[in-house]
Protein backbone atom coordinates (compact mmCIF):
# COMPACT_ATOMS: atom_id res chain seq x y z
CA UNK A 1 0.00 0.00 0.00
CA UNK A 2 1.41 3.39 -1.00
CA UNK A 3 2.06 6.03 1.65
CA UNK A 4 -0.61 8.70 1.82
CA UNK A 5 0.52 12.31 1.70
CA UNK A 6 -1.34 14.92 3.75
CA UNK A 7 -1.69 18.53 2.65
CA UNK A 8 -2.39 21.05 5.41
CA UNK A 9 -3.87 23.89 3.41
CA UNK A 10 -3.74 26.50 6.19
CA UNK A 11 0.04 26.20 6.09
CA UNK A 12 0.35 25.22 2.42
CA UNK A 13 2.51 22.27 3.45
CA UNK A 14 2.56 18.65 2.33
CA UNK A 15 3.60 15.92 4.76
CA UNK A 16 5.10 12.96 2.92
CA UNK A 17 3.20 10.41 4.99
CA UNK A 18 0.14 10.17 7.20
CA UNK A 19 2.31 9.11 10.16
CA UNK A 20 4.56 12.15 9.73
CA UNK A 21 1.58 14.51 9.89
CA UNK A 22 0.04 12.67 12.86
CA UNK A 23 3.32 12.75 14.79
CA UNK A 24 3.83 16.47 14.11
CA UNK A 25 0.42 17.49 15.43
CA UNK A 26 0.46 14.93 18.26
CA UNK A 27 3.61 16.64 19.56
CA UNK A 28 1.84 20.02 19.52
CA UNK A 29 -1.16 18.61 21.41
CA UNK A 30 1.08 16.98 24.06
CA UNK A 31 2.99 20.26 24.52
CA UNK A 32 -0.27 22.17 24.95
CA UNK A 33 -1.44 19.68 27.57
CA UNK A 34 1.85 19.56 29.49
CA UNK A 35 2.21 23.37 29.54
CA UNK A 36 -1.51 23.88 30.27
CA UNK A 37 -1.71 26.35 27.35
CA UNK A 38 -4.55 27.49 25.13
CA UNK A 39 -3.71 28.55 21.57
CA UNK A 40 -5.64 31.55 20.30
CA UNK A 41 -3.30 32.83 17.56
CA UNK A 42 -0.42 31.68 15.39
CA UNK A 43 0.23 29.07 12.73
CA UNK A 44 -0.38 26.05 14.96
CA UNK A 45 -3.76 27.51 15.96
CA UNK A 46 -4.66 28.11 12.30
CA UNK A 47 -3.55 24.58 11.38
CA UNK A 48 -5.58 22.93 14.15
CA UNK A 49 -8.64 25.02 13.24
CA UNK A 50 -8.27 24.02 9.58
CA UNK A 51 -7.84 20.34 10.48
CA UNK A 52 -10.93 20.44 12.73
CA UNK A 53 -13.10 22.29 10.19
CA UNK A 54 -11.99 20.03 7.33
CA UNK A 55 -12.58 16.87 9.37
CA UNK A 56 -16.04 18.09 10.40
CA UNK A 57 -16.93 18.92 6.80
CA UNK A 58 -15.94 15.39 5.71
CA UNK A 59 -17.72 13.61 8.57
CA UNK A 60 -20.67 16.06 8.85
CA UNK A 61 -19.87 16.29 12.57
CA UNK A 62 -20.56 19.50 14.53
CA UNK A 63 -21.50 21.46 11.40
CA UNK A 64 -24.31 23.28 13.23
CA UNK A 65 -21.83 24.45 15.88
CA UNK A 66 -19.27 25.53 13.27
CA UNK A 67 -21.92 27.49 11.39
CA UNK A 68 -23.08 29.33 14.47
CA UNK A 69 -19.91 29.94 16.52
CA UNK A 70 -16.29 30.84 15.85
CA UNK A 71 -13.39 28.77 17.09
CA UNK A 72 -11.61 30.96 19.64
CA UNK A 73 -9.05 28.56 21.09
CA UNK A 74 -7.49 25.13 21.19
CA UNK A 75 -6.11 23.51 24.32
CA UNK A 76 -4.65 20.15 25.21
CA UNK A 77 -6.67 17.89 27.50
CA UNK A 78 -6.35 14.35 28.83
CA UNK A 79 -9.18 11.92 28.25
CA UNK A 80 -9.76 8.18 28.32
CA UNK A 81 -9.81 6.42 24.95
CA UNK A 82 -10.63 2.81 24.11
CA UNK A 83 -7.75 1.15 22.31
CA UNK A 84 -7.67 -2.56 21.57
CA UNK A 85 -10.26 -3.35 24.22
CA UNK A 86 -8.47 -1.37 26.93
CA UNK A 87 -9.12 2.14 28.19
CA UNK A 88 -6.00 4.27 28.22
CA UNK A 89 -5.41 7.93 29.13
CA UNK A 90 -4.45 10.00 26.12
CA UNK A 91 -3.98 13.63 25.20
CA UNK A 92 -6.25 15.28 22.68
CA UNK A 93 -7.52 18.76 21.82
CA UNK A 94 -10.43 20.69 23.16
CA UNK A 95 -11.77 23.06 20.52
CA UNK A 96 -13.14 26.15 22.25
CA UNK A 97 -16.06 27.97 20.64
CA UNK A 98 -17.08 31.61 21.02
CA UNK A 99 -20.04 30.59 23.21
CA UNK A 100 -17.59 29.04 25.72
CA UNK A 101 -18.46 25.43 24.88
CA UNK A 102 -15.83 22.86 23.97
CA UNK A 103 -15.57 19.81 21.72
CA UNK A 104 -13.08 16.94 22.10
CA UNK A 105 -10.92 16.50 19.03
CA UNK A 106 -8.39 13.77 18.13
CA UNK A 107 -5.89 15.08 15.59
CA UNK A 108 -4.69 11.59 14.60
CA UNK A 109 -8.21 10.48 13.68
CA UNK A 110 -8.92 13.74 11.81
CA UNK A 111 -5.66 13.67 9.87
CA UNK A 112 -6.31 10.05 8.86
CA UNK A 113 -9.74 11.04 7.50
CA UNK A 114 -8.26 14.01 5.64
CA UNK A 115 -5.54 11.80 4.11
CA UNK A 116 -8.17 9.30 2.94
CA UNK A 117 -10.18 12.08 1.23
CA UNK A 118 -7.07 13.67 -0.31
CA UNK A 119 -5.78 10.33 -1.60
CA UNK A 120 -8.75 8.32 -2.83
CA UNK A 121 -7.99 4.91 -4.29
Amino acid sequence: MAAKTVTIESKDYVFNTLKEAQKYYDTIVKELFEANLTLTTGQDFEDLKWIYRTYCSYTKDNLDKLGEFNITGVRGIRTIREKGGQYVPTECCAIIFSDGSEAEFYTDKAIKEIALKQNPR
